[in-house]
């Protein structure tokens, strides 16, 4: 779980509810609408609110400059006031870029199972307007037995979402393939990153979200009791060292071995084996909670990535 869930016990329960049938208009069928259970708590109900703070994370993100066609982000998923400035970094990197399909993938938080969930609904919702989801890629990936339906799954996380906004301010006339990665066995990781190859075309974004470290008594995770700032700096970019190698051995290793909470590890394996062979990463921004409040007792760490590929890809 991240590090502030400001959703009550009772939200929780009722989470699954928050989406809408509407009549299409075209046919008997009806359209379905996921609207947004976090707008209000996790960041602002109002639009003039969130553009206003968004506005402001991407004109506090310095990034250089990316020279090369960009592929995919790993961004964080925490509230806007903890890892919005992070996220921003990765997000300012596609003003001015075309993409027509964003593919996001991130784990689920609530409910678990094996295998990946497709997206149930038409749109997704939130204050700036709705998204409309690629639904035929969902349908074709379903006809595998990895890939599987999870309604209330998919009401209840908040990992895709979170990501949305951003998307909203920074492109246009975007679709969106929404994934939550449950379980995964070794083996299922290339069988995904195969039968997901085909839908990422060169206006295909891939946007995995992510949180790292999540320290402290209440996740479970005191790996170490003295120097938490460095020692905590030291974990997460030793993760971040082999995605950035596109190593998935050893990242799969390291998390083995180190046991480190990063809550979309599973979503970033995929990624690993998505990566063109072409493919350089670069760290854009990095921070924990620990830092806004300076306080370390229970911490949880943002990470903003880049994946890009020579120009004439």
């Amino acid at each position: 779980m991240d590090f502030v869930l400001r959703v009550s016990v009772a939200f929780l329960g009722l989470a699954f509810l928050s989406f809408s049938i509407i009549p299409s208009g075209y046919s008997s069928e009806t359209v379905k609408v996921r609207f947004s259970p976090l707008a209000g708590n996790w960041y602002p109900a109002d639009p003039d609110a969130l553009k206003k703070m968004l506005d402001k994370y991407l004109e506090g993100a310095q990034v250089p400059t990316i020279n090369g066609k960009i592929f995919a982000l790993i961004s964080p998923h925490a509230g806007y006031t903890y890892s919005g400035q992070a996220a921003a970094y990765g997000f300012k990197t596609l003003l001015g870029k075309n993409f027509n399909r964003v593919m996001i993938i991130g784990p689920s938080h609530h409910t678990g199972f094996r295998g990946i969930c497709v997206s149930s609904y038409d749109y997704y919702e939130t204050p700036l307007g709705k998204v409309p989801v690629e639904k035929k890629v969902g349908k074709e990936l379903s006809h595998h037995n990895l890939f599987l339906f999870k309604p209330q799954t998919e009401a209840q996380e908040h990992a895709l979402e979170m990501e949305i906004p951003f998307l909203q301010m920074v492109l246009k006339n975007f679709k969106i393939v929404p994934l939550i990665v449950g379980g995964l066995k070794e083996s299922d990781y290339p069988v995904a990153a195969d039968l997901l190859h085909p839908f990422i075309t060169d206006k295909t974004l891939v946007v995995v979200s992510s949180d790292f470290t999540h320290y402290g008594r209440r996740f479970g995770y005191i790996p170490f009791t003295k120097n938490i700032k460095n020692n905590l700096k030291k974990l997460d970019l030793g993760a971040v060292n082999y995605i950035l190698r596109k190593d998935f051995k050893g990242y799969t290793k390291y998390l083995q071995e180190t046991g480190v909470t990063i809550c979309g590890r599973t979503p970033i394996g995929v990624l690993l084996l998505l990566l063109p062979p072409d493919a350089e990463g670069q760290l854009l921004n990095y921070y924990t909670s620990g830092d806004l409040l300076n306080d370390y007792t229970s911490t949880v760490s943002y990470v903003s990535l880049v994946f890009k590929r020579p120009i004439d890809q």
